[in-house]
């Protein structure tokens, strides 16, 4: 079995310990530093991206007041489109809002960079690769915005990490199996 190394960024408190992977983290493990659109990706053979969601959830309704908000709104549009240019295996994770991903024209890049996205929960994941990330979701949240399972994942918790780690799992073996 060839060893496969990715990147993550954005990770917030990501880990996936099974798989060899370097963190861009915004507030924990931080293995590597910078702005996730400037770090350098060459050395990886996948990568995994979370931009800030602020702009993106429907759980922020001052979305367009929040400074944090209008500041990384920016980033996940341009993520997808760096790593579809850059053409390796990627998966983008972000919250679910059609709405506001039509409104920004999300879906025309995706047409335009032939990336896939699949729903599953509350999350949107956009891939170059067409694999089935389902899983079984979990209830995370309630009604006002209350958190129900804080989990040791956090950003999108155990549901996030779960359809992650299917889609690193499905990669390593399709890799494997070239090799």
């Amino acid at each position: 079995m060839k060893y496969i190394n990715g990147i993550y960024l954005g990770a917030c408190r990501a880990n996936h310990p099974n798989h060899i992977i370097m963190y861009q983290d915004i507030n924990g493990k931080r293995d590597i530093d910078g702005d996730m659109l400037e770090v350098n990706i060459s050395h990886y053979q996948y990568v995994i991206a979370t931009p800030p969601c602020n702009w993106w959830s429907q759980a922020n309704p001052y979305y367009w007041r929040s400074e944090y908000a209008l500041k990384t709104r920016h980033l996940l549009p341009l993520i997808l489109i760096r790593l579809a240019k850059n053409q390796k295996p990627f998966i983008v994770e972000c919250v679910k809002n059609i709405k506001r991903y039509k409104e920004n024209r999300i879906f025309d890049i995706c047409k335009l960079y032939d990336i896939k996205y699949q729903v599953v929960g509350r999350h949107v994941y956009f891939s170059n690769k067409d694999y089935d990330v389902s899983c079984p979701q979990i209830q995370d949240f309630r009604y006002g915005g209350v958190r129900v399972n804080n989990d040791k994942y956090n950003q999108g918790g155990t549901n996030v990490h779960n359809c992650i780690e299917k889609w690193i799992t499905a990669l390593e073996k399709e890799l494997n199996e070239e090799n």
